[in-house]
C-alpha cells in the first residue's frame, strides 16, 4: 500500500515537469540501459550501439558531446580521462564500469543519465533536480 502511494506520488510528479526535461531523462536512461547491456555482451561500435538510431543528427551530437564531458566529470574513471575519442572514452568507462558490483553498477548509471539529463537541457535547472528527475523515472520504469 505505502509503496503504491509513493509510485503514485512519484508518477503525480513527473507529469508535472518540464516535458522537455522528460524527453532528454528518457534518452538518457535509454543510453545507460544499452551501456548496461554492454556490460554484459561486447558490442563493436559502442556509439552506434548505445545511441538510439531515432535520434535527431542534432541531439546524437549533442549526446556525444555531453557522454565525453560527462564521463570525464565521474571520478571513477580518472584512467578513462586521457582519451579524446568519445567511442573510446566510452569503451573504457564500460571497461572500468564492468570491475564494479552490479549494485555499484547501476547507481553510476543512474547518475550518468542524471548528468546527461542535465546537459542535453542546457544544465537550466539545479543538477540535484536533474537526480531526483531521473530517479523518480528510472523507479517508475524499473
Amino acid at each position: 500500500m505505502l509503496c503504491t502511494n509513493f509510485k503514485t506520488r512519484i508518477k503525480t510528479a513527473l507529469r508535472e515537469f518540464d516535458t522537455y526535461i522528460d524527453a532528454h531523462i528518457d534518452t538518457a536512461l535509454s543510453v545507460t540501459t544499452a551501456i548496461k547491456n554492454a556490460l554484459s555482451s561486447p558490442v563493436a561500435d559502442i556509439l552506434t550501439e548505445i545511441i538510439p538510431g531515432t535520434i535527431d543528427n542534432t541531439i546524437r551530437t549533442q549526446l556525444v558531446n555531453a557522454l565525453t564531458k560527462v564521463i570525464t566529470a565521474l571520478s571513477i574513471v580518472d584512467s578513462c580521462k586521457q582519451y579524446t575519442d568519445a567511442g573510446e572514452k566510452l569503451q573504457c568507462f564500460i571497461t572500468q564500469l564492468q570491475q564494479h558490483d552490479p549494485q555499484l553498477q547501476d547507481a553510476i548509471l543512474q547518475k550518468l543519465a542524471s548528468l546527461l539529463a542535465g546537459e542535453l537541457d542546457g544544465n537550466r535547472l539545479k543538477q540535484n533536480l536533474y537526480d531526483l528527475y531521473t530517479q523518480a523515472k528510472y523507479t517508475t520504469v524499473k
